[in-house]
């Protein structure tokens, strides 16, 4: 980062939580007014231009490492990625603040919202990893960020922990922000519950014959593939009959019939050669362009197998016909 960057943040957020006594009357909004004796161990900015500070205070004679990262926009997936696993990941508590809930240029933007980072931290507090939710950040006359009224969307007390639910990997996070937050706003579709599982959220069709496509991304790269029922014969038959359909679609991508339990499976086709560890390094406006590069090629994909398939049935039909004359 730029010094003369870093040196506008730094007057940009000098008013919010410039000391000891701000943050504890922050705290105090919270209903954290028995965290005394607070230190600032140190403030830093991201390279999108959000403040981070990591606080030490006590309760009684135990010691606590408080982290908060703070936004003017909405609250992302970045934040909650940053104050579970990376900055914050010793912390005892974990506060995202942020200024509006949702922006109608989003595309542009870190994906997050206020539906699904609740959704993310209210799971974290299910673990039993404390963490808050906080719209407070504002602008003054002049244009400089301060902390306003703050309301809390999301703290440990709004759920009960649940000592059943497996914590997720930074990695099942960064898979699910850029299909929840990247991929499915291409929809405009709901967003995901906080109960669903979030390391299974890769897209998919029904499709007609007991066929469903499938989306996903490994350390190989994107895929989509036509998947059969077990003992089905379809996509045998579509693989020896109507392969060149999907080779003519996807002329310069890598085509597969897998098989399971030495039965054919699944038609798979390599879309994109990148691995998933390179995607989630990316930044937002390269996550937005893959995200609309999958929803767009689901769209071909699922035409292509849906020409197979009524090319399948037509082809039983004419044989029925055939055997009964």
């Amino acid at each position: 980062m730029k010094q003369e960057y870093k040196n506008d943040l730094a007057v940009s957020w000098e008013k919010v939580l410039s000391n000891e006594e701000d943050i504890l009357n922050f705290f105090k909004r919270l209903e954290l007014d028995n965290y005394k004796d607070v230190k600032i161990i140190s403030k830093n900015f991201s390279e999108d231009g959000r403040l981070i500070a990591l606080i030490e205070a006590h309760n009684g004679n135990d010691t606590y490492k408080i982290i908060i990262d703070a936004t003017s926009g909405i609250p992302t997936w970045e934040q909650f990625i940053n104050v579970t696993y990376d900055d914050g990941n010793d912390s005892d508590v974990k506060i995202i603040l942020y200024g509006k809930n949702y922006d109608d240029q989003s595309f542009n933007l870190p994906a997050g919202g206020l539906y699904d980072i609740s959704n993310l931290v209210r799971r974290n507090n299910k673990y039993g990893v404390r963490t808050y939710l906080v719209k407070g950040i504002d602008y003054n006359s002049t244009g400089q960020k301060i902390l306003n009224s703050c309301v809390v969307e999301e703290n440990p007390e709004h759920v009960d922990v649940d000592a059943n639910v497996n914590f997720p990997s930074k990695l099942d996070v960064q898979k699910a922000e850029f299909w929840i937050g990247y991929y499915l706003p291409h929809w405009c579709a709901e967003p995901y519950e906080d109960d669903e599982d979030i390391e299974e959220l890769e897209p998919g069709y029904s499709l007609s014959d007991g066929l469903s496509t499938k989306a996903f991304w490994n350390d190989e790269g994107l895929f989509i593939e036509l998947r059969g029922e077990l003992n089905s014969s379809i996509i045998e038959w579509i693989w020896a009959n109507k392969k060149q359909l999907f080779q003519e679609v996807y002329p310069d991508c890598s085509i597969e019939l897998k098989s399971l339990n030495d039965k054919p499976s699944a038609i798979s086709i390599k879309i994109v050669d990148i691995p998933i560890g390179e995607l989630i390094k990316m930044g937002s406006r390269n996550k937005w362009e893959y995200g609309e590069l999958v929803y767009d090629e689901e769209h071909k994909f699922v035409e292509v197998a849906e020409k197979a398939i009524d090319d399948y049935r037509e082809a039983n039909i004419e044989s029925k016909t055939s055997s009964m004359a």
